[in-house]
């Protein structure tokens, strides 16, 4: 065979090899079989999502009702799983004496209100230290607000109080009696520069039991309250960072 012979031979073979036709055709069903696969898969998450939704939309809706005592009864809907919390109001709306937490949940509440605020919200916060105590102390403390012009004073030096409670002790003689330790900070205007003074105090607290309503759903009111000062500190802040500590000529020069 001549080299021209050769060439043409050459060049009717196919420039490539597909291999045999059941090979193809096995890989394209596995493929196929492979996504059919997935497409069921998918399928059923998709109506299993759809039915869930669907049954948490049919559910009705919880009511629950809260009776005078404080204690939860929940009217429709599915019931609680544990009695945990039940057991826990039971024990507290039949108890003759609320609980220790209860008792330093209220003195925290009052505390917060009545020695944290600014004078931007000095009235929101002591009204809201006052609805906490006994109309007998609320009156006096009332009336000592109104002739003294304390919210006036607070707005006029724009005065700014903080408070943290380190200690808070129950009395070994009478269990509605507590000693509260707590450091405060006040800072007010003094011309164009601020002042801050730190003061460690201590608050006796005294609790009034009352029978639980919807008033008072802890049976707990302040009924009895005194500051006194342990030891403190006035000094002048000087840093510029603080804002509050720059007057507005200083401001504009800087």
């Amino acid at each position: 065979m001549s080299t021209k012979e050769k060439t043409i031979d050459n060049q009717s073979e196919p420039p490539f090899n597909f291999g045999r036709s059941y090979v193809r055709d096995g890989v394209l069903r596995a493929y196929a079989s492979r996504f059919a696969l997935l497409a069921f898969v998918c399928g059923v998450i998709a109506l299993l999502a759809v039915g869930f939704a669907a049954y948490v939309r049919l559910q009705p809706p919880t009511i629950i009702r809260i009776l005078p005592n404080g204690e939860a009864n929940v009217i429709s809907g599915r019931p609680p799983s544990h009695k945990g919390a039940s057991a826990i109001l039971a024990n507290t709306a039949t108890s003759p004496e609320p609980m220790d937490y209860e008792k330093q949940r209220i003195i925290e509440d009052f505390l917060d209100c009545y020695l944290n605020y600014d004078f931007k919200n000095v009235g929101d916060r002591w009204a809201c230290a006052l609805n906490l105590t006994t109309d007998t102390l609320q009156k006096s403390a009332l009336d000592v607000m109104k002739n003294e012009d304390r919210i006036g004073k607070v707005r006029s030096d724009k005065v700014r109080s903080t408070f943290q409670i380190r200690q808070l002790e129950p009395s070994k003689q009478d269990s509605m009696a507590y000693t509260v330790y707590g450091i405060r900070n006040v800072y007010r205007m003094d011309g164009t520069r601020e002042v801050a003074e730190q003061m460690v105090n201590r608050y006796e607290i005294h609790l009034a039991l009352l029978d639980r309503s919807s008033q008072t759903p802890r049976g707990l009111l302040i009924g009895g309250y005194r500051e006194m000062q342990l030891e403190g500190e006035q000094k002048e802040l000087l840093f510029a960072a603080d804002t509050g500590g720059i007057g507005p000529d200083e401001a504009s020069n800087r």
